[in-house]
């Protein structure tokens, strides 16, 4: 019975084109055999002209990649020398209110953000906090599939958000971010934005989840 060859034909040829890059110069004849389409003339000139043509939408799109990644670059460095400045901010508050103050002003100016909302477990802080940042822990647990991984994604329920952000409902995407104090959740710090694509799953939160760590620590130390 004959064997059937199951080999990609188009990979067989890249094999044989690696293996003998100077296939077509040695055999031009080869070219005359070759279906380019109307109008394209097979030649090693031509072939050559095709070729650098792709090496340059090659290198195009690598260049292209570069500049992501230099952008990325900046942006991280940008960010994290405005959370160097809001942590000596934050260590220089005086009392909770001050703290809270800082914090709220702080991410709102040094992560772009245009909206900031805190609550707090009403049953731990009250009497330490203004009455608008206290909420029950179970409010504070619904909001979060996952108690300890920041919450992106679009701005859903606009209770939630009023709760808060006030009252302008004009906000497309935000961040929840859970504070602790250990692995024990007493807070939420929200980061709200007009622009959809501003918090969306999958974005990266780390820079955000140092932020909660030192504001889970200083919150929680004022007990």
């Amino acid at each position: 019975m004959a064997q059937t060859n199951q080999q990609d034909p188009v990979q067989h040829l890249r094999t044989i084109l690696r293996e003998n890059p100077r296939l077509f110069r040695d055999h031009p004849e080869l070219l005359e055999e070759l279906d380019l389409g109307p109008g394209a003339e097979a030649t090693v000139v031509s072939l050559e002209h095709a070729r650098a043509l792709q090496l340059q939408r090659r290198i195009a799109h690598l260049e292209e990649d570069l500049e992501r990644l230099v952008g990325t670059a900046r942006d991280n460095d940008r960010v994290a020398t405005h959370l160097h400045r809001l942590t000596i901010d934050l260590l220089g508050s005086q009392d909770q209110e001050e703290l809270v103050h800082t914090l709220l002003e702080g991410v709102r100016e040094n992560f772009r953000v245009d909206a900031v909302g805190l609550r707090v477990d009403q049953d731990e802080l009250a009497g330490q906090l203004d009455d608008r940042f206290l909420a029950p822990l179970s409010w504070i647990r619904n909001r979060f599939v996952t108690e300890d991984r920041v919450s992106l994604g679009p701005v859903q329920d606009p209770a939630v958000a009023r709760a808060l952000y006030g009252d302008e409902l004009t906000f497309q995407s935000h961040a929840l971010v859970p504070l602790r104090e250990g692995t024990r959740l007493f807070g939420l710090l929200g980061l709200a934005s007009r622009e959809a694509s501003r918090f969306e799953p999958g974005m990266g939160t780390t820079y955000l989840e140092r932020l909660a760590e030192l504001a889970g620590v200083l919150l929680a130390g004022g007990e």
